[in-house]
């Protein structure tokens, strides 16, 4: 055996590729710089993000709101985004369909949402997906996919219960697969063979075993130690082939082949104990070692955006290397061989465990918690150096008795970002690994990276030296895109095209390109915005098609089954839905529908036109007069064309409206009067050249309303000459792609503006009034910043209900460390 120095001794650190030289490997030298240059390459190109929500709650029921802070970090790093760009998050329901969809700004990589679920919604698994334009790049492996339970608010809880439950699973058909350590069974080295039991509903199972040789004769057993996972060791002798005889857990059986072992081979083990120092074993069998004794080989070891590389020569049958665990990043690392030629050889995952996520510390500033009791707590947060640090953190204060949870299947900031976000297959129960510190879950845990693969890069991609443009690119504000062609669909370049916003905004212009499209990037305006595009051609004329993107471009939902089937017990969700229940119910007696319902009065008179949707400020049934779809539609043509001797006393010369003096008036003279105020979907259009109401189809059109005389008043002086309304049409006209000519209304939605979560306040004049405070979520803060002394407070007040009251503080400081905190309290 030869031993090398520990690799902390001849690494040089960089900020992210560590370089090691040796004058006597100048070739493998090179061959580490490619290798190490190709990987640094990659992430500069694609610089990969993260992004991690936390909820106030792991489920809910129809009529709640889903509130949630994202967080947004560059990679493995953790360190948030500098950036200020675009979230986008999806509401996902069980037929793979979105029902809602939002985007957010992130601020310095934070910002927070919600989802108003309806009374009607269906109960099932729901799915609340999250991503840049940017993670695209790399597909969805970086978008964030969180399964949400919902149920409905049904009297009959028994029978809900049993439409619930999940259907009992059926063994027979399962699959476990094998996956020896470092990828390869060598023969005569003694590899670790670790396996992962599948059951029917995806779901891992628990299964022994022996293994047999071609005599049948047992070799070894085996039986999971931890969720269907476990491992067995095994030396392969030279001709045999292996098989596994498995039997599940009802009693049936099956017979699986291992993989083939190699004849001349290398393989790679880690020592991952929980000392200070990971060891690497490289060990090559005789056949091997014969054939490539003192060649070249590289070891690269990447963990938390850094890698380490180290060059040796195989001048040993076990070459043994070590590595300070504190140079390592907690989380997910990856170390691989590579040949002479810079062929990844072997490859295997490895957990890093280090003291290096925030210390969190609450105080309360009582030790008597009562119902309804005001609550102050403080909370601190300091690094590994016991450093107050800065940083962005959210709260949520639930009351346990009515929002039980199993903590080994929560998912939190801490197994999100620091172990499924790099693994490829799903993980089960995921906080176990972390909500326990002893011995058994660290072996369990190694098991589990055994049987993993890794998400964050693959090397094929890294080392192909061809590299493809990126379609997606950071995004710093909202966009509106579309094209302009001319009256037979050619496009038309260098065409003018205006975006008009309401509530006097400024007017925006930019030019379509040669194939008529044109772009107007990074807009920040929140919710539903009424805008106007407008688009002549290079003479001045606005005989032109404009077609405008809406939301073309969605990524396809591909949500891993397993985010839809892994959830809590029924029993535990129906807990809450009781609660629920019984909130609605109190609502009822104590809400503002509270009281009885009186027979309907029926009162005659003259109809009133006030039925309509409108953009006016008056509000409906407020205008001199009013024509409606059908009515504009029957003479067709241009929109002035319809309008004309119909509207009362408005007239038009070159499709703009003016208010006729005296009202009897048949005829205008230009110039000789100032044109209407032109209201259009809630926006003011410019005045002259610039707007032209016959470039609005006619059967986009919902209503036009004429103000005049009183009526005009409203819009101060700019509406003196009177104003004309026009409001379009929703739902498809307003679609994907809509098209209209010159002139084109359209709603984008912009950034979401979020709830506000309510926290009810009590002084000794309430505290025993009624409702009752049934409230499960008692409390919701998605932004609370620490100061430079490390310190926050937050205040509310608990809820009727007694018992355990959980306070969960998650967050990352400036400097890219996370931190997560449970403190729970008894409300007696």
């Amino acid at each position: 055996m030869t031993n090398f120095k520990t690799i902390k001794e001849i690494i040089l650190f960089s900020t992210v590729i560590l370089y090691s030289h040796f004058g006597s490997f100048a070739q493998s030298g090179n061959r580490e710089l490619n290798v190490a240059e190709r990987l640094k390459n990659y992430f500069d190109t694609y610089a990969p993000e993260k992004t991690y929500l936390q909820f106030d709650k792991p489920y809910y029921a129809a009529g709640d709101t889903i509130y949630f802070k994202a967080y947004v970090t560059e990679g493995e790093r953790h360190q948030l985004s500098g950036l200020n760009e675009v979230l986008y998050v999806d509401l996902i329901n069980p037929e793979n369909n979105i029902d809602q969809s939002i985007k957010l700004l992130l601020n310095e990589g934070v910002s927070w949402g919600d989802f108003a679920l309806p009374d009607s919604l269906t109960e099932g698994n729901y799915c609340v997906r999250a991503y840049t334009q940017w993670m695209r790049n790399r597909g969805e492996t970086d978008f964030f996919a969180r399964s949400i339970p919902i149920g409905f608010l049904l009297k009959n809880q028994a029978k809900e219960s049993k439409a619930n439950q999940p259907t009992p699973e059926s063994n027979n058909k399962a699959d476990i697969q094998f996956f020896p350590e470092g990828g390869s069974l060598v023969t005569g080295i003694n590899t670790k063979v670790a396996f992962k039991a599948i059951g029917t509903n995806g779901l891992v199972i628990n299964v022994r075993g022996v293994v047999l040789d071609n005599d049948n004769k047992e070799v070894c057993s085996f039986s999971s130690a931890h969720l269907g996972m476990g491992y067995f060791l095994l030396i392969p002798a030279y001709g045999q082939t292996y098989k596994a005889k498995v039997t599940f857990g009802d009693g049936t059986q099956e017979v699986v082949d291992l993989p083939k072992q190699e004849i001349s081979g290398i393989s790679l083990s880690v020592n991952n104990d929980q000392g200070s120092r990971v060891s690497f074993i490289i060990e090559a069998n005789a056949a091997w070692f014969n054939v490539n004794k003192n060649k070249d080989f590289l070891l690269v070891i990447y963990s938390g955006g850094k890698a380490i590389t180290y060059p040796f020569k195989q001048d040993a049958h076990i070459i043994t290397l070590d590595l300070e665990r504190r140079l390592l990043q907690t989380g997910v690392a990856t170390v691989t061989l590579f040949s002479p030629e810079g062929e990844p050889l072997c490859e295997r995952l490895f957990f890093v465990q280090n003291n290096d996520q925030l210390g969190l510390h609450i105080e309360a500033d009582t030790t008597t918690f009562k119902k309804r009791g005001g609550m102050n707590l403080v909370f601190d947060a300091k690094d590994k150096a016991d450093s107050s640090v800065t940083g962005h953190f959210s709260v949520s204060v639930t009351d346990e008795t009515k929002v039980p949870v199993d903590e080994n299947n929560e998912r939190n900031i801490l197994t999100d970002l620091l172990l499924s976000s790099s693994l490829t297959s799903y993980v089960e129960q995921p906080n176990y690994y972390f909500n326990n510190s002893d011995e058994d879950a660290f072996k369990n845990l190694d098991i589990l990276m055994l049987t993993q693969g890794y998400r964050t890069f693959e090397w094929r991609k890294i080392l192909d030296t061809s590299s493809a443009p990126l379609a997606y690119q950071h995004e710093a504000g909202l966009e509106i895109n579309g094209n302009v062609t001319n009256l037979f669909g050619k496009p038309v370049s260098n065409g003018s095209v205006t975006l008009i916003p309401a509530n006097h905004g400024p007017v925006l212009s930019t030019i379509s390109d040669s194939k008529g499209l044109f772009h107007f990037t990074n807009l920040i305006f929140t919710d539903t915005t009424h805008l106007v595009l407008s688009a002549v051609n290079s003479s001045r004329r606005n005989t032109t098609k404009l077609t405008y993107f809406q939301d073309s471009n969605i990524p396809e939902i591909i949500i891993n089954p397993l985010y839809a089937r892994q959830l809590p017990k029924y029993s535990t969700i129906s807990v809450y839905l009781k609660n629920a229940r019984k909130v609605q119910d109190d609502y009822m007696i104590y809400g503002p529908g509270k009281g009885k319902m009186l027979k309907p009065v029926i009162l005659r008179g003259i109809k009133r036109d006030d039925q309509y949707r409108t953009q006016s400020l008056a509000g409906a049934g407020f205008a001199d007069q009013v024509m409606h779809a059908g009515e504009i539609e029957q003479i067709g043509g241009q929109l002035s064309t319809s309008l004309i001797g119909r509207l009362r006393g408005v007239g038009f010369i070159n499709g703009m409206p003016y208010l006729m003096s005296p009202p009897s008036a048949t005829s205008l003279v230009a110039n000789s009067y100032s044109p209407m105020l032109i209201i259009l979907d809630g926006s003011k259009m410019p005045l002259g050249d610039a707007f032209n109401i016959d470039g609005i189809p006619t059967s986009q059109v919902e209503t036009v309303e004429v103000l005049k005389y009183a009526g005009e008043s409203i819009y101060g002086v700019e509406g003196a000459n009177g104003v004309l309304i026009i409001t379009t049409k929703q739902g498809e006209a307003r679609g994907r792609g809509v098209s209209s000519l010159g002139v084109l209304p359209i709603a984008p939605m912009g950034f979401y503006k979020a709830r506000t979560f309510y926290s009810p306040k009590y002084d000794h004049t309430n505290v025993h009034s009624q409702p009752p405070d049934l409230r499960s979520s008692i409390y919701w803060n998605p932004e609370i910043e620490t100061g430079k002394d490390g310190k926050a407070s937050f205040d509310y007040f608990n809820a009727d209900g007694t018992g355990t009251y959980k306070v969960t503080i998650e967050g990352i400081d400036t400097n890219g460390n996370i931190g997560r905190l449970v403190y729970r309290y008894k409300v007696e």
